[in-house]
């Protein structure tokens, strides 16, 4: 396998067993926010878009996000192997940024997925994911294979690591940051293409209901891709026609 790939800001690339924080690091009681990213080609997918949420949601923690992450992030990519996917995750704390890049896990490309009542979490990648950790736990124990958040009056919201995308017809939605989620990159990219397929693209609130009746339903997220839930809180759902078409643009991007 792969070994991973650390990198700390201001000291470059270091042993992967470094310590990368000090133990005074506000960072280490959740201080502090990340980005996960695909390396593509030994390059990190919509790593400006990445960033761009990273320094959006760092006034909320008084947060400095250093203005050398892009060029930082990119000389980590160099010492990965291009022909090899990774997953890279970009941390920020008040006193270190670091990266590491690691192996793409397998996908899972047909989902079961149960429902669970939303957390009180927060709009953006805190170092406090633990409402998230907890989600993926109890769907596992439950036999399925992820979790969806659900708000106290039904409505549809987001994955514990991964955005809900849905077309309705000809429109391709997903869930408005307005509704509390965390606003995701690669549902955001996947909608910006929805005219090229003859689609309008549209954020709006879906209940849960109201899922099973679209054309077709799927959890979204940077290094898993695209995933269609094929099983809902036990009820089966009608696998999508348009689900390969999708599917195909993430893992190839035009351009």
């Amino acid at each position: 396998m792969q070994a991973s790939v650390v990198a700390v800001l201001g000291r470059g690339v270091v042993p992967s067993g470094s310590p990368v924080m000090r133990a005074d690091d506000p960072g280490v009681l959740g201080e502090g926010l990340f980005e996960t990213m695909l390396v593509r080609g030994g390059r990190p997918w919509l790593l400006d878009e990445h960033l761009a949420r990273l320094t959006a949601s760092a006034p909320a923690l008084g947060l400095a996000v250093p203005t050398s992450l892009a060029e930082f992030v990119l000389s980590a990519c160099a010492e990965w192997p291009a022909e090899v996917e990774g997953a890279l995750r970009l941390v920020c704390t008040p006193m270190t940024a670091f990266c590491t890049i690691s192996p793409v896990p397998p996908r899972t490309l047909s989902l079961r997925v149960r429902t669970l009542p939303a957390s009180s979490g927060l709009p953006f990648k805190s170092l406090s994911y633990g409402p998230s950790i907890i989600a993926r736990r109890q769907a596992a124990a439950s036999g399925v294979d992820d979790a969806l958040w659900i708000s106290p009056d039904g409505y549809a919201l987001e994955g514990p690591t991964a955005s809900l995308v849905w077309l309705d017809r000809d429109v391709l939605c997903t869930v408005p940051p307005s509704a509390g989620v965390l606003p995701g990159v690669t549902a955001a990219w996947l909608l910006a293409q929805a005219p090229s397929l003859g689609w309008r693209a549209e954020q709006r609130v879906i209940s849960l209901a109201d899922l099973h009746a679209m054309s077709g339903v799927w959890l979204a997220s940077s290094v898993r891709g695209l995933a269609e839930i094929r099983v809902l809180d036990g009820i089966e759902m009608l696998p999508s026609p348009h689900t390969e078409l999708l599917r195909s643009l993430v893992s190839h991007p035009p351009g």
